[in-house]
């Protein structure tokens, strides 16, 4: 009786163990199913998924209900619309649904191909059923191509703005009706477009589209190829980059470093202790109004990372800092050290602790309230290393709207080598073509100008429309460095005309027929001057130079042809006397004949009609007083000529 007790007992013993395992086996792999599969995505528009449904927007004037900066742009999308999708089957237009149109700044048609599906796929991308119109921070939506469009707010050039999946800047929103409401962006959300941008024939780089020139590379990984490193998993980075998501406020400018940053494949498996300064500690070091800001410099951004990284066996939590009153001093990443106290209060290179967090995975995080190992010292050293990086004053004046322009000009203008660009850039109007900023600009000195006697032109040439064309020759879109002046380089002129680069193994360099004199003049963090000895397509006023400068002295140096005339007629000039003896010098006569006369200016009077009218105005010039002003205008030169004997 008592062993059949015994072994009813056991039974029960073993098959409660057996079902306690089962449960237990049952439980991790659900648990590592949950780490390793990607959380299913929560729509906040989920009502739209799998559904083939339109905005009507055939009876909407979109061009008219939008700021005129973006009208380009809105045509465009809307012209590819009524192109593409307006018969398209199997897809419902409905006008009771609430729709957002996410309208890039640039559409570009090669990227298309012509190829109806990309154009549909585009266009499908940039649609999303509901009011993304509200535009908040980690909402998700889906669009009619049924992929998520994720709103994340981040630092973009140093402020705080919203971005729509991690690529496309938003710049502003507008409602047009009850159903539709417009999202402007800059760049897109279709992937190929970036990826596949065709080149011309002649390679020329578009720079403005692609602008790699102020994009700093970042640091090698260490022990690790490309491959592997995309191949791997990185929990610790990962882990980092969800805490760094779920916190609202406080965190965005070290997130939005470390997104961007080379540090996550960096970082292995061990334990750590990761140091984030707040939003507060990195505004510290942004200018006010204008200035440098060290971390626009992506390689110095990344260093100060590393040393905010500490490996260890054993991360050490605040409780213990707390409890244990004794020093740490921790190496990090970077190769600096950190210590930790807990006295007066706890702190990390005597810089506060606000706060502490512990991860699922054992990382411990301090918020700090400075960024650690930047100093005034270590700014201005990275400063005078990194002039382009500086953010200019906001100017009103000379042009508004044109900020690179208007500092290049105030740089050149206190530069007695440019007096003549100065003057051309006073006096053409070529601010609607320069405008913002990202520019190359090289500069002719006044030689130059003087070699083909552009000095002599009137305000009235410069300003045309042949002057203004050949002033824009010398502008490129994009920033150029020395760098990237490789032999052999072609790129196009704000103008139109190509700008072919040679280097020789003296590391001289022209573009075109022109030397650089002086190299990476830099505007600020607006773009970049090239200082060159010669014109660029000089020839395109060499007819205006032609009819001004080539007017021959008092000694018959007159030129060969006028306007009007034959080219086989001989000219002779005559002058009071009073005139010819003040002005003795051949040279400035012929500086006042193009500086002071146009044709406008000149008589032309047969030969054989003057000589009662010279004699006249010889008696005339007695009455003159001597301190009278002799110009041009008040005493005119006049040109005779005699046709060519047969």
């Amino acid at each position: 009786m008592l062993n059949g007790v015994r072994r009813k007992v056991c039974t029960r013993w073993r098959l409660t163990t057996v079902l306690a395992y089962i449960l237990c086996i049952t439980l991790r792999n659900s648990v590592w199913a949950s780490e390793d599969e990607p959380a299913a995505i929560s729509y906040i528009n989920r009502d739209s998924v799998n559904k083939k449904i339109l905005p009507d927007v055939t009876t909407i004037a979109l061009e008219e209900n939008v700021p005129e900066q973006y009208r380009p742009a809105t045509n465009r999308f809307s012209r590819l619309w009524k192109e593409h999708i307006n018969d398209i089957i199997g897809y419902d237009t409905v006008a009771d649904i609430a729709f957002t149109l996410i309208i890039p700044d640039k559409i570009h048609d090669d990227a298309f191909e012509k190829n109806e599906t990309k154009i549909r796929e585009f266009l499908f991308d940039h649609i999303v059923p509901g009011a993304l119109m509200e535009v908040k921070d980690q909402n998700t939506y889906i669009n009619l191509n049924q992929r998520p469009v994720h709103v994340n707010l981040s630092c973009i050039d140093m402020l705080m703005a919203y971005e729509i999946n991690q690529s496309a800047k938003v710049l502003t929103k507008r409602h047009i009706t009850e159903h539709l409401n417009l999202v402007f962006i800059v760049g897109n959300l279709t992937n190929w477009h970036a990826q596949n941008v065709s080149t011309n024939k002649l390679n020329k780089r578009n720079i403005q589209e692609n602008n790699r020139y102020n994009e700093p590379q970042r640091l090698e990984m260490k022990n690790i190829t490309k491959e592997l490193a995309s191949n791997r998993e990185n929990r610790i980075g990962q882990h980092v980059t969800n805490f760094l998501a779920g916190m609202k406020s406080g965190t965005k400018v070290f997130q939005h470093f470390f997104s961007s940053s080379n540090l996550s494949q960096l970082i292995d498996d061990s334990s750590y202790m990761v140091l984030i300064p707040s939003d507060t500690a990195f505004q510290r070091w942004h200018p006010i109004d204008w200035g440098f800001y060290p971390f626009s410099v992506q390689e110095f951004t990344e260093s100060v990372l590393r040393n905010h990284f500490i490996r260890i066996r054993q991360p050490l939590r605040m409780a213990d800092l707390r409890a244990a009153h004794a020093v740490h001093r921790l190496k990090t990443l970077g190769g600096e050290y950190v210590v930790l106290k807990s006295k007066p209060s706890p702190n990390a290179n005597n810089v506060t602790i606000l706060s502490a967090y512990t991860l699922s995975n054992g990382i411990e995080v301090f918020i700090l309230s400075e960024v650690l190992f930047v100093s005034e010292s270590i700014v201005s050293r990275l400063h005078q290393m990194h002039k382009d990086k500086e953010t200019p004053p906001l100017l009103a004046f000379p042009w508004f709207g044109a900020q690179f322009l208007s500092h290049s000009f105030l740089a050149l203008e206190r530069d007695t080598r440019f007096t003549q660009i100065t003057r051309f850039l006073n006096t053409a109007e070529i601010a609607q073509f320069i405008s913002g900023s990202n520019y190359t600009f090289f500069v002719p000195t006044d030689e130059a100008f003087e070699r083909y006697s552009f000095d002599l032109l009137p305000d009235a040439v410069l300003a045309s429309e042949k002057g203004i064309n050949m002033l824009l020759n010398h502008f490129i879109r994009g920033r150029l460095y020395d760098r990237d002046l490789k032999q052999g380089e072609v790129f196009d002129t704000v103008g139109g005309m190509p700008v072919k680069v040679q280097r020789s193994f003296e590391n001289n360099i022209t573009v075109n027929n022109a030397h650089i004199v002086e190299s990476e003049v830099f505007v600020y963090n607006l773009g970049t001057m090239f200082y060159v000895d010669d014109i660029l397509y000089p020839e395109l006023l060499k007819d205006e130079v032609k009819a001004i400068t080539e007017l021959k002295t008092v000694e018959r140096d007159i030129p060969a042809t006028v306007p009007g005339t034959s080219s086989g007629d001989i000219y002779t000039t005559e002058q009071s006397a009073l005139f010819t003896d003040r002005f003795t010098s051949t040279t400035h006569r012929s500086s006042l004949y193009g500086l002071l006369t146009t044709n406008a200016d000149v008589e032309f009077i047969p030969l054989d009609a003057t000589e009662s009218s010279i004699n006249s105005n010889r008696e005339d010039s007695v009455l003159l007083q001597d301190d009278e002003v002799i110009t041009p205008k008040a005493l005119p030169l006049r040109y005779f000529y005699e046709s060519q004997k047969k």
